[in-house]
């Protein structure tokens, strides 16, 4: 072989070398600002729990940290999200109102909508952390393949070049890419903690005296001011889901409309990822972040529409006593 072909392959070895280790870099580089920057949100509320005064608050507060050192514990591929967030919304709300028999449903529609906007702002302080692209540079699927079928098991296929460096660095990059999300999933329950301990702990305020025709009304010049850009397809799905709720017999409780939305979000996947076992879960973990914040730009942008000043101290309970409120 001649000397300038084991210098041009020595050269694209060190080359090679060079962005693997760059690309690991980043990785773990934006995996320490992540990982930081939650345990320092969960250290700081673990110390507003011990500052408070207030037994209520303290109860809440102790509730979302033993659902997170729960999470902590549990298989990820057993943890339910859907369950284990509305648990933990109904467990605070009943510390406020312990003889409200649906005491999730006490939550002012004004409150909702504020700490939305709050979450928002935290959420887009993740996305703005050094390097966190590349460490959320991955679909849940990936996670849920990894928990459920080891390496071996997984046939074999051939190696691009671009693939290398995930198959010689796969065991790190599975490891480090599982703490994201199992830290991102506590992040979420400490920000469903601090909304509800939000949203349910302050009572200061009545509610005023508006009757249901009127909040029905309100609701509908709401919708037609919204405009949401979908494909047809999408569209068409979206609608179902509304005409089954309009169109219901029955009055449409706080809970089976939260249900709803994850059956729509499961729909849409589907229409997205027809052949996947877990549609839901195809989607880039970046990707859904952003996705949440700009939903909840969206939602908070509801703040500014005149339709809502009247009915903003309005309590969900009161919305779902309306049979024909349009959730969606």
């Amino acid at each position: 072989m001649a000397t300038f072909d084991i210098l041009l392959a020595l050269l694209l070895g060190v080359i090679v070398l060079g962005t693997i280790a760059a690309s690991i870099a980043n990785y773990l580089i934006g995996g320490y600002r992540l990982l930081s920057w939650m345990k320092r949100q969960r250290d700081s509320f673990r110390i507003r729990g011990s500052k408070t005064t207030s037994e209520n608050e303290q109860r809440a507060i102790h509730e979302t940290l033993m659902a997170c050192d729960q999470l902590q514990k549990t298989d990820l591929k057993k943890w339910k999200f859907k369950f284990e967030t509305i648990s933990l919304i109904e467990k605070i709300s009943s510390i406020y109102y312990p003889n409200s028999p649906v005491s999730i449903e006490q939550a002012r529609l004004g409150d909702i909508l504020e700490v939305l906007q709050e979450a928002n702002q935290k959420i887009l302080h993740i996305i703005h952390l050094p390097r966190i692209n590349y460490v959320t540079r991955f679909r849940l699927i990936q996670i849920l393949e990894s928990l459920t079928t080891s390496y071996a098991e997984k046939p074999k296929v051939k190696k691009n070049t671009s693939e290398i460096k995930d198959f010689l660095f796969r065991p790190l990059f599975r490891k480090l890419q599982i703490m994201v999300v199992r830290s991102l999933l506590v992040q979420w329950l400490l920000l469903v903690g601090e909304a509800s301990l939000k949203v349910y702990g302050d009572n200061s305020i009545d509610e005023e005296d508006v009757e249901a025709e009127e909040i029905l009304a309100g609701w509908d010049c709401l919708h037609h001011e919204v405009e949401i850009s979908l494909s047809e397809n999408v569209q068409q799905i979206a609608e179902s889901m509304k005409k089954e709720i309009i169109f219901s017999t029955n009055s449409i409780s706080w809970k089976k409309a939260g249900e709803n939305y994850f059956s729509l979000v499961d729909q849409i996947a589907r229409h997205y990822h027809s052949e996947s076992t877990f549609p839901i879960y195809e989607v880039h973990v970046f990707d859904l972040l952003k996705s949440v914040s700009d939903s909840l730009e969206q939602i908070g942008r509801l703040t500014q529409k005149p339709v809502l000043n009247k009915i903003l101290k309005i309590r969900i309970a009161q919305l779902t006593q309306a049979k024909t409120i349009p959730f969606l």
